[in-house]
């Protein structure tokens, strides 16, 4: 009798090209939404918890999805809501903006230069550590109540969490991509400013996003201890008089704001260190 040789096991079919990256792909969507629908469920078990809140304790203590949805209507209608979000933006931008270009020209200037950045740094430390609502008698008494003095509240805020990220992104550069610089002939300012810096930018751009947010925070403190305008001047203002459904419409434009700044931001810092992540695989 002839013998039988065992059959090969069969080969799995070999994936047609770009299924990976599809498959990749689809793992994203779904990914992304359950993220989405988590967030819907919390947003809608909110609005559930403020309807039950209201209905056993009443107006002043939580007011009802309806009441303030009928208010934010009123107050965009009327143009309200639109001027002081004006305002607030107009504070919130050139603070920002300001802290920004300080912040990070700083930060370069402490990690590129290690002896200038350890001659600062406790006086960074120490400046960072202290409240800003510390400063704000004296930034009253040097310029004023008005838009000047409130661009500098927010600038406080924001430029220390930005020159720390920056100093420290650009102090903790890549050393491989500095001494292949280096070993073709590179000079220190071409090490600073086309390998030390472009390679830093995830970390700049991180500390930029929380000083976006910290400058939100710092717009809505001016606002309350100044001149009052803005976002911060609607919201004091309806919580002198109790106006609940009021308050939480002009908190409800707060946070979408803060969403809005934050997330674009962090857009721009995951496709920057995306472009690090493919620059190492490179290597």
């Amino acid at each position: 009798m002839d013998s039988q040789l065992p059959a090969e096991p069969a080969k799995a079919a070999p994936l047609p090209p770009g299924s990976a990256a599809l498959s990749v792909a689809a793992r994203r969507r779904q990914m992304s939404g359950r993220v989405w629908a988590a967030q819907i469920c919390l947003i809608l078990a909110f609005i559930v918890g403020m309807h039950v809140l209201n209905t056993t304790s009443g107006n002043l203590i939580m007011p009802s999805p309806q009441a303030v949805a009928r208010q934010s209507v009123i107050m965009w209608t009327d143009g309200t809501m639109l001027l002081g979000l004006g305002q607030s933006l107009l504070i919130l931008g050139l603070g920002f903006g300001l802290a920004a270009l300080t912040g990070v020209l700083g930060g370069i200037i402490l990690g590129g230069f290690p002896v200038i950045g350890r001659i600062l740094d406790p006086f960074v430390n120490a400046m960072n550590a202290t409240p800003g609502a510390a400063f704000i008698p004296l930034i009253i008494v040097w310029f004023g109540l008005y838009t000047e003095a409130k661009v500098v509240v927010v600038w406080n805020a924001a430029v220390f969490p930005i020159l720390i990220a920056t100093a420290s992104g650009i102090a903790h550069a890549n050393g491989e991509l500095i001494e292949m610089a280096q070993s073709f002939g590179a000079r220190r300012r071409q090490l600073f400013w086309q390998v030390m810096v472009p390679d830093s930018l995830p970390t700049i751009l991180s500390g930029l996003r929380i000083g976006a947010a910290v400058s939100i925070v710092g717009t809505v403190i001016a606002e309350l201890t100044m001149a009052q305008s803005g976002l911060g001047g609607l919201m004091i203002a309806a919580g002198n008089r109790f106006q609940m459904d009021r308050y939480f419409a002009v908190v409800i434009v707060m946070m979408a704001l803060g969403i809005l700044v934050t997330a674009g931001l962090r857009r721009i810092e995951r496709r920057f260190g995306r472009w690090r992540q493919s620059m190492t695989g490179a290597r």
